[in-house]
């Protein structure tokens, strides 16, 4: 997806979820109308520049122009006018989520939106941001499961409103359960949450919180525990170079892999490699 203006470092989708991390060149002057077909989130990763004022050419004569704060929120099908004096070179994490309440456009909704302030959406966007930036065993489903909460969060905030949530059921069921893992060790290990609920006959808020009450962990946690678990077999077994075992795991090429392998086990895979030789 392009960001008129925005050079993507890197870029994740997920079932209904899209996130990028992007950079912008310095600018003069900035006079820009952005509208997009679902509810998205802007937020700066890099230091406050100047001064961008922005405001909703919608609703009472459009309302008047406002400082955009860190995080900023763009309504569906609601035109954002950005305007600054100048802005030095910025990074930002862009994404797209699903509005599933149906946010309702008013002068105060779209007020709130243009300085976002709550510091669970803040702390759940810079996550959305790491894992886009780095991605780890199950990127996928961490950034959809994120931006499923921040759809409903964000309703919650602006509008004032708490999303109204599915009647409880319990977990699931054992066929349930079975269904994914054979999913998974099929090797569709980057698969989204939204694949995995379609096997279970679910839809993808409901299966991430049942699968938690029957397993005691999140869907993404054990997404990339398996996934992980098959990486060190196959570095265990050797028949595969490091390269290979990185496309097997479905990673984009081997140094994204050995990143990841990294920061989830604490070594590289070849280290562990030698390590299970030598045991």
């Amino acid at each position: 997806m392009n960001i008129e203006g925005w050079e993507i470092e890197s870029e994740v989708a997920a079932g209904e979820v899209w996130a990028a991390v992007a950079t912008h060149a310095p600018v003069v002057r900035i006079d820009r109308t952005h509208r997009l077909d679902r509810l998205g989130l802007g937020l700066r990763l890099s230091p406050a520049a100047g001064p961008a004022h922005g405001r909703f050419l919608v609703g009472l004569g459009g309302g008047g122009f406002r400082r955009l704060g860190r995080i900023v929120a763009t309504p569906p099908h609601a035109p954002l006018q950005v305007v600054s004096s100048g802005e030095p070179a910025r990074r930002m994490l862009h994404c797209q989520v699903p509005d599933r309440v149906g946010l309702q456009v008013d002068d105060r909704l779209l007020a709130n939106c243009l300085d976002l302030r709550d510091a669970g959406v803040e702390a759940s966007l810079a996550r959305l941001a790491r894992e886009t930036a780095e991605p780890g065993f199950a990127t996928r489903a961490v950034v959809e499961g994120l931006g499923l909460l921040l759809g409903a969060e964000i309703a919650r905030l602006v509008a004032g409103s708490a999303p109204r949530q599915p009647p409880h059921r319990g977990g699931l069921a054992a066929w349930q359960l079975k269904r994914i893992d054979d999913h998974l060790h099929a090797g569709h290990w980057d698969c989204t949450v939204t694949e995995l609920a379609s096997l279970c006959g679910l839809s993808a808020s409901h299966t991430m919180r049942a699968f938690r009450q029957s397993a005691g962990r999140t869907l993404a946690a054990h997404i990339a525990e398996q996934r992980i678990a098959r990486a060190c077999d196959l570095l265990a077994d050797g028949a595969l170079s490091i390269a290979e075992i990185a496309q097997a795991v479905r990673f984009g090429g081997p140094s994204s892999f050995s990143a990841a392998f990294r920061r989830s086990m604490g070594t590289s895979p070849g280290r562990y490699r030698q390590r299970r030789r030598s045991s």
